[in-house]
């Protein structure tokens, strides 16, 4: 490759060669603002030519790629618009590839031209579709090379587009990468030096080079991520914390009034946090557990251990429905243990006041709420104990500033200033200390992986159900049997109970997933007419979905169409009935944690997985008829799809996660765990004291901003 001069990682990517102002706009609609931006927006997917799939071979729900002649084409009607539909045929048998509202493309296929196409296969209007595949004619695709990396995308700029700039910025840009991570560890595992990586994704000579580059940033990102983690976890230790609680009466009584007997496994979550309580340090726990494992009982006796030894409490939940779930559901089983108070974004300027004076006066012993009780302005009066629900929902910056206390201007801080304390103490009024924590999540995670998320917390894991609860009845149903499960959803309905229907996406673009718009019309008008149905979705206002959310809590709304903004935070016990549309586009946890919305109240509870998947992804679907173990799931899916679905969240400012998809094993992750643990506690050289120094200070930056914002 030739080496083009002139440009910088750090230059708007405007100045990429090809690119230009109007495109550099349609770029930053996906978030790529700079030519470094640009050269991190990985491939997700590689199309391999060099391996086609004979057509009589192509199952719904493969990646494969086809080669064949054009046949015919014909434009048809759809729900999404005009469709143009172009049938190709290898001998063994036809593949239709489709067009959404692209109709101009009918110029590239004259019948008898030979086509390579690569895509996800889907059974549509009788026959096996590609939806707005990866084309070549079969020439070009030798010209192109055997393997083609694939960009996630836009409408208003395509994966081909991508990936030519992306070779431009290489060949004006890839001398400057020089990498962070020390060529020692890179060499002792086997890992492509971060130049070689960049080159090697982008532009990969074969399947086997793309993995192994891909393998190479996703360890670094993890190791980046290790790091910062095991410095705030070190860092933590030396934090002065609320003195330690002596008198467990107030905690230890609410247990004794209980009207049922503790698991085994909540005893031993109980035992865990009263360790940390009653010792010399901060508590940075995490709580982890299955939907209905109990988790709420083990927290709410932690908030009455700290109001109890005359501290404040908080239970912060990632929205308004969950929090205010929360607040009914503590005010019960409190029983007038302690004074309770509410903080949303939602409520009046004049309750918002009324509620902050309380607060800073000590009145208000536990305040429940969402993120606004991070705001600036929210002073405490003694907090001592933070609790945070669904933890996976919130990233590191948001566990910095519960952990840094966020109680008020950093400023303003009787501690601003002191090397021992400032950063790490709640800063409003005379307090210098920092409060325990104990965030919870209802994703089972594997051991490994959760050791890796959550490198800076110690663990504990409920493991067991509550005796009696009943478990959720799961079928695996064909997408041309999906009668059978909305015949059911009738019937819970004609009984008084409610339902949920999840689909994979929304329905704003061109895919042929179930989409959550067409099924609400679908069913409002076919199956479920007279019924009264809501509909969800993350393009919605959040007061909106707040709206429709509380309508479907106090049965206003008998069945609730949704995307996976449902997933979590939803506590409806009248809903016994979960369909799931195309659910081979899920993975194993998500499907387990959305079956986890249905089977919280006394009645038996279904979920009906409509899925046209066949083979070894049915199979995959099928393992939820027999198991209902959150954490089994989670190792199945693990083993299945790789540690990548754990890694979605960007944390943000901390060595970002950029891949989707991570190829990393398990050993991998082990690898930068152990790497990590020695880089912090005695780097061996200059490279790995200049990556901690580095990542220190991008991890500092990410504290002042989580308290600052």
């Amino acid at each position: 490759m030739s080496i083009q001069k002139g440009l910088s990682l750090d230059d708007p990517v405007r100045f990429v060669k090809g690119v230009g102002p109007k495109k550099a706009a349609l770029l930053a609609n996906l978030g790529i603002l700079t030519v470094r931006d640009l050269l991190d927006h990985f491939p997700f997917r590689l199309d391999d030519f060099s391996s086609v799939t004979a057509m009589r071979d192509v199952q719904p729900g493969d990646e494969v790629t086809v080669q064949g002649l054009v046949t015919s084409m014909r434009f048809v009607g759809s729900q999404r618009g005009r469709a143009l539909r172009v049938s190709v045929s290898d001998g063994t048998g036809t593949v239709h590839l489709v067009w959404y509202n692209m109709t101009y493309m009918y110029q590239h296929f004259p019948t008898g031209r030979m086509v390579v196409a690569s895509g996800r296969a889907e059974w549509r209007r009788g026959g096996i579709e590609i939806a707005h595949p990866i084309w070549f004619a079969s020439s070009k695709a030798v010209e192109k090379g055997p393997v083609i990396p694939v960009y996630h995308a836009s409408m208003s700029f395509t994966s081909q587009a991508l990936h030519k700039i992306i070779g431009q910025a290489l060949s004006q840009c890839l001398d400057q990468i020089r990498g962070d991570i020390p060529p020692g560890i890179l060499r002792r595992y086997g890992y492509l030096q971060e130049r070689e990586a960049y080159l090697a994704i982008h532009q990969p000579q074969n399947a086997e080079s793309w993995q192994k580059a891909r393998r190479t940033l996703a360890f670094r990102e993890i190791l980046y991520l290790q790091i910062g983690l095991m410095v705030m976890r070190k860092e933590a230790k030396e934090v002065r914390g609320p003195k330690p609680f002596s008198d467990l009466s107030l905690a230890d009584g609410f247990v004794q009034d209980l009207p049922f007997v503790l698991t085994g496994a909540q005893k031993r979550a109980i035992a865990d946090i009263k360790k940390d309580l009653t010792g010399g340090s901060v508590m940075n726990r995490l709580l982890q557990g299955d939907v209905g494992s109990g988790k709420t009982v083990v927290a709410v006796y932690a908030l009455l251990a700290a109001i109890g030894n005359g501290y404040q409490g908080a239970l912060l939940a990632p929205t308004e429905v969950l929090a205010r779930q929360h607040k009914r559901t503590l005010e019960s089983m409190c029983g007038g243990k302690c004074s309770i108070g509410f903080l949303s974004g939602s409520v009046s300027a004049k309750e918002k006041k009324e509620t902050l004076k309380r607060l800073e006066s000590g009145e208000i012993q536990l305040l429940i709420g969402t993120h606004a009780m991070l705001e600036r302005g929210v002073k405490w009066n003694n907090l001592g104990l933070v609790v945070t629900d669904e933890q996976h929902r919130f990233g590191v910056r948001q566990r910095l500033r519960l952990s840094h206390g966020n109680s008020g201007d950093a400023g303003n801080s009787a501690t601003a200033g002191d090397s021992a304390t400032s950063g790490n103490s709640v800063t409003s009024g005379n307090l210098d200390y920092a409060p325990h924590i104990l965030v919870m999540s209802a994703t089972p995670i594997p051991r490994s992986l959760a050791l890796t998320l959550f490198g800076d917390l110690d663990i504990t894991v409920i493991d067991a159900l509550p005796e009696g609860r009943k478990p959720v009845r799961t079928l695996v149903v064909s997408d041309r049997q999906r009668q059978t499960a909305y015949a059911k959803v009738l019937k819970e309905i004609s009984e008084g109970r409610q339902a949920y229907v999840v689909c994979p996406v929304i329905g704003e673009g061109k895919t042929d997933r179930k989409a959550a718009l067409d099924v609400y019309e679908e069913l409002s008008r076919g199956y479920l007419k007279g019924v009264k149905v809501g509909l969800i979705h993350g393009s919605m206002p959040k007061a909106e979905i707040d709206t429709v959310m509380r309508k479907f809590v106090e049965n206003e709304i008998q069945v609730l169409v949704s995307t996976t903004v449902i997933e979590v935070g939803v506590d409806v016990p009248n809903a016994t009935c979960m369909v799931i549309e195309d659910a081979e586009s899920f993975g194993l946890a998500s499907l387990h944690q959305l079956r986890g919305r249905v089977g919280r109240g006394s009645a038996e509870s279904f979920c009906f997985l409509i899925s046209k998947a066949t083979g070894d992804a049915r199979s995959r679907l099928k393992f939820l008829e027999q198991c209902n173990d959150g954490f089994q799931v989670a190792e199945l899916d693990l083993q299945n799809r790789g540690p990548g679905q754990f890694f979605g969240l960007r944390q943000h400012g901390a060595g970002e996660t950029r891949l989707s998809d991570l190829s990393l094993s398990v050993e991998d992750i082990q690898r930068a765990r152990e790497e990590a643990r020695r880089i912090v506690d005695s780097p061996a050289d200059e490279t790995e004291r200049r990556l901690l120094s580095k990542v220190k200070s991008r991890f500092g930056n990410l504290a002042q901003a989580g308290l600052s914002r």
